[in-house]
């Protein structure tokens, strides 16, 4: 398990310059958000690996600019030519995480109350066999006024996909969902292999690491007895912090509590 930081904190400085701060202030593990079809050119692409390699930081995962309109619209329609061209358009974002070193494509999914899980399980399947030819997993992440906003449909889509489904667990939108997160890890944990962290309370539901209640060290454990050995990644709106500065000191913060704390199962 490693601390990270999502270039999306920093939205909407361009990803370049996010990347370059988040590189700048020592942190070693990132998300990175592309945020236009144009970002995924390969020169601009090959700026950003520079930049990494520069640094020696590592990319785990990228997600895409496209949101659960666009996704609903287009991976989820009722006509196989969007559905196909989506999945076309997605091969080039597929071969921008695979030059970033990038292991995980993150995807937001339908609108709630769009798609049956059959079906939304089929696209999903059509859009991970794409990536699976980039060495890229395509990842399902659990989204409030999104069908993955609850632990039905979640449970429904792992038990379907079997050992096709990812998730990216999101706390933050777990929180927004009233979803309880330690029935979330007891029912999902095994089949969480990325994850957003912030955290919540009385002042907000995405607060910095430390300045809420939520029983962070606890449920890291709980997903390292499930198998989770991937990144935490912490994911604050631009609201949340005064400086990019608070961003490396959360996830030290993070670190500290990983090296520390969580054990070995």
């Amino acid at each position: 398990m490693r601390a990270a930081v999502s270039t999306s904190c920093l939205f909407p400085k361009p990803t370049e310059d996010a990347l370059y701060d988040l590189c700048l202030l020592g942190v070693q593990t990132v998300e990175i958000q592309l945020n236009a079809p144009s970002e995924c050119k390969p020169v601009f692409v090959n700026d950003l690996a520079a930049l990494l390699s520069r640094f020696g930081v590592r990319c785990c995962a990228v997600r895409p600019w496209t949101a659960a309109e666009e996704e609903g619209r287009m991976l989820f329609s009722r006509y196989p030519r969007r559905t196909a061209d989506f999945i076309g358009e997605a091969k080039s974002i597929f071969s921008a995480a695979q030059r970033l070193g990038a292991q995980f494509y993150i995807l937001h999914g339908a609108p709630a109350g769009t798609v049956k899980p059959e079906i939304y399980c089929e696209r999903f399947r059509m859009l991970a066999e794409a990536g699976k030819e980039f060495g890229i997993t395509v990842t399902q992440q659990n989204v409030y006024r999104c069908e993955s906003q609850s632990l039905r449909f979640l449970r429904e889509f792992c038990r379907i996909l079997g050992d096709d489904a990812s998730l990216t667990f999101d706390v933050r939108q777990a929180v927004r969902a009233g979803m309880d997160l330690d029935e979330a890890v007891r029912l999902l944990g095994s089949r969480i292999v990325h994850l957003h962290l912030s955290d919540h309370g009385e002042r907000g539901d995405c607060l910095r690491i430390g300045q809420g209640r939520f029983r962070i060290v606890p449920f890291l454990q709980s997903l390292r007895e499930k198998g989770f050995d991937g990144s935490a990644v912490l994911e604050l709106t631009r609201e949340s912090f005064s400086a990019a500065s608070e961003l490396a000191e959360d996830c030290q913060r993070i670190d500290r509590i990983i090296k520390k704390q969580i054990q070995t199962p």
